[in-house]
């Protein structure tokens, strides 16, 4: 007449507790947006703008900034495409001769500028725009062939050279249209790559 497990079953459906699915924080813009890698490369363009402005106040003092740049922009990307390699399953020894040989490149027009400012056969402000025209070609190589950030902050180098090299007096005009350009591209890629 009376079923037990019936009563069973609606007392263990009585108790059981709707619990609605976890709702995720929608991340504001600022937080979704500054990741490890966003961050590192924010943080190569900040360096950039300074060495600028250190090779405008003087071009000795630049040369020597973009010297202790070359193993910061080339650490950057070794770190960079470690992470990357590691998630593509590529030989690290592959990856990491790729990098070695890309950076010792630059080192070694490092050196044979040091060789021609040391002989006079270039002056001080000569070498410094000679280091920083090499290092942007040499960023912008690693942006083609590793990471396409790279590409943007070699440009912006290698417009920084031009604009020294052409328009003293309206440099930093010009600078802040190109670092303003710079940005709105890096932004608009992470957004459209959503």
């Amino acid at each position: 007449m009376f079923n037990k497990n019936l009563f069973h079953e609606e007392t263990s459906w009585q108790r059981k507790t709707f619990r609605p699915p976890p709702q995720r924080e929608k991340n504001s813009l600022p937080s979704s947006f500054f990741n490890a890698e966003r961050i590192l490369f924010l943080t190569l363009f900040l360096l950039s703008l300074i060495g600028i402005g250190v090779s405008d106040f003087s071009m000795k003092y630049g040369f020597w900034y973009w010297l202790a740049m070359v193993p910061v922009f080339g650490g950057a990307s070794v770190y960079n495409e470690w992470k990357a390699g590691r998630k593509k399953g590529e030989e690290r020894s592959t990856l990491l001769g790729r990098q070695v040989f890309h950076w010792l490149a630059l080192f070694a027009v490092v050196y044979l500028v040091h060789v021609l400012q040391s002989t006079g056969r270039m002056n001080q402000e000569d070498a410094g725009l000679i280091l920083l025209m090499a290092l942007s070609l040499v960023v912008f190589l690693a942006g083609v062939h590793f990471n396409w950030r790279f590409a943007v902050l070699g440009v912006v180098l290698g417009a920084t050279v031009a604009m020294a090299a052409l328009v003293d007096q309206y440099f930093w005009i010009m600078a802040t249209a190109i670092v303003a350009g710079g940005l709105t591209v890096i932004f608009w890629k992470t957004r459209s790559g959503k």
